[in-house]
C-alpha cells in the first residue's frame, strides 16, 4: 500500500492539480513537525526509523484527495465498487476463518505459518482476521470501510442498480466484524451508524443498518463480548496500562518522550508494578498515547487535525462526506481503547475515507439527467 501511494504521490507531482493544497495540510504537517521535534528532544533518543515515521499514514489523505482531483471524473464511484469487492472478498475469507480456522493467506504460500487465533468464549471456532495477522486489525478495518459504503447508501448517492448488492454486502461486512470479537469494532458500528441516523437524509435505511447491526448480539459470544466493554472487573488490562501512561505523563509533562518512544521507556512503570505483565505496546489510549509522547502541544495538534477532518467532512458537499464522519467518529471510538493511530493499515482506510470526501462530483442519479 505505501509503494501504491508513493506512486500515486509521483503522479499528483507530474501533473499537480491547481491549487496544490488540502483543507487538512496545514494541521496535519503542525502534528507531524511536533511529532518529529518530540523525538528530536527525548531523553532516550528517537525510536527506530520505521517506528519514527509512522505518523506517514497522514500522507494518504493528501495523496488521495490530490489524486482525486487530477482523476476521471467517474474514479469515486470506481473506487467505491473496487472498496466494498474488497470488503466482500475479506468478509467471506473472515466469516470461512471463523468456522474452519482456514488460512487463505498461507494456504498461497505467502505466509510462513497459519495465523489462527481461538474465539473468545467459543470453542472450536477462530476470530476472523480476514487477509490481515490480526483480528483487531481486520474488525477496525472493515468498521471504517463499512461506515463509509453504509454513508454512500445513506446519502442516497449510490445507482439504484447497486444499492441491493452493496447493502447485501455491508450486512456480510458487519457479520464479520461480529466474528472478530472485537468489541472496540462494535462501538464503533454501533456509532458510525448512529452518525448516519442522525446526519443522513434517508432514515429508514439507516435504521436497517442499525438492525442488521442489532442481529449480531443475538450470538452469545457476540453477546458477551459486548457486555465487558465498560466493565472495569473484566478489563484490568486495561486499567493498569492507563495507570502506568498516567505515570509516564507525569514524569515527562512538557513535551513527553518522543513519538513512538512508549514501548521503548514503559519497562521499568511496569517493572515496579507487575513484571509479569506482557502486553507493553502502547497506552491504549488516543489520549493519553499521545500525551505521553509528544506532550500538551502534540495532543493539542492532534484534536486540531481531527476537528478540521471532522468540519471539512461537515460542510463537504460531496456524497462520500456522510461516510467519511461517520468512518472518522468511529475510528475515534476505537481510539479511546486501540492504538490505531500507529497502525498504518487502519489509518490509510481512515484518511481514504476523509479523501474520498473531497470529490465534488454530483450523485449517479443528478449526473445521468
Amino acid at each position: 500500500m505505501q509503494i501504491g501511494l508513493a506512486v500515486a504521490a509521483a503522479g499528483v507531482l507530474l501533473s499537480p492539480p491547481r491549487p496544490l493544497r488540502t483543507p487538512l495540510d496545514v494541521p496535519a504537517l503542525v502534528f507531524v513537525g511536533i511529532a518529529i521535534l518530540s523525538d528530536l528532544l527525548a531523553p532516550s533518543g528517537p525510536p527506530a526509523f520505521a517506528a519514527a515515521t509512522l505518523w506517514r499514514a497522514v500522507l494518504g489523505f493528501i495523496v488521495v484527495a490530490h489524486a482525486l482531483r487530477i482523476a476521471p471524473p467517474r474514479t469515486p464511484w470506481r473506487l467505491l465498487v473496487c472498496l466494498s469487492v474488497g470488503l466482500l472478498c475479506a468478509s467471506v475469507v473472515g466469516l470461512l476463518q471463523y468456522r474452519t480456522g482456514f488460512d487463505l493467506v498461507h494456504a498461497l504460500g505467502l505466509r510462513f505459518a497459519p495465523a489462527l487465533v481461538q474465539a473468545p468464549g467459543v470453542e472450536g471456532r477462530y476470530g476472523a482476521m480476514g487477509f490481515f495477522t490480526s483480528r483487531l486489525t481486520f474488525g477496525h478495518n472493515v468498521t471504517l470501510v463499512l461506515a463509509t459504503l453504509a454513508g454512500a447508501l445513506v446519502s442516497g448517492a449510490v445507482p439504484a442498480g447497486f444499492r441491493i448488492a452493496l447493502g447485501a454486502t455491508c450486512a456480510l461486512g458487519l457479520a464479520a466484524v461480529a466474528v472478530t470479537f472485537d468489541r472496540a469494532a462494535y462501538l464503533g458500528v454501533v456509532v458510525a451508524v448512529a452518525v448516519l441516523i442522525v446526519r443522513g437524509g434517508r432514515r429508514r435505511l439507516a435504521v436497517a443498518l442499525a438492525a442488521a447491526a442489532a442481529l449480531g448480539a443475538l450470538h452469545p459470544a457476540v453477546r458477551g463480548r459486548l457486555s465487558t466493554a465498560f466493565s472495569a472487573s473484566a478489563n484490568p488490562d486495561r486499567l493498569f496500562i492507563w495507570s502506568r501512561a498516567l505515570d509516564v505523563i507525569r514524569d515527562h509533562p512538557l513535551h513527553g518522550v518522543g513519538f513512538a518512544n512508549y514501548p521503548l521507556v514503559l519497562g521499568p512503570y511496569y517493572d515496579r508494578v507487575d513484571p509479569q505483565f506482557f502486553m507493553r505496546t502502547w497506552a491504549h489510549n488516543l489520549e493519553l498515547s499521545t500525551l505521553a509522547e509528544m506532550g500538551p502541544l502534540g495532543l493539542a495538534a492532534l484534536f486540531w487535525l481531527l476537528i478540521a477532518a471532522a468540519r471539512m467532512a461537515l460542510r463537504s458537499k460531496s456524497p462520500f462526506a456522510l461516510g467519511a464522519l461517520a468512518a472518522l467518529a468511529a475510528w475515534f471510538t476505537i481510539a479511546q481503547v486501540h492504538d490505531v493511530l500507529y497502525d498504518t493499515k487502519v489509518m490509510y482506510a481512515l484518511w481514504f475515507s476523509l479523501a474520498a470526501a473531497t470529490s465534488q462530483e454530483p450523485p449517479p442519479a443528478r449526473a445521468a439527467g
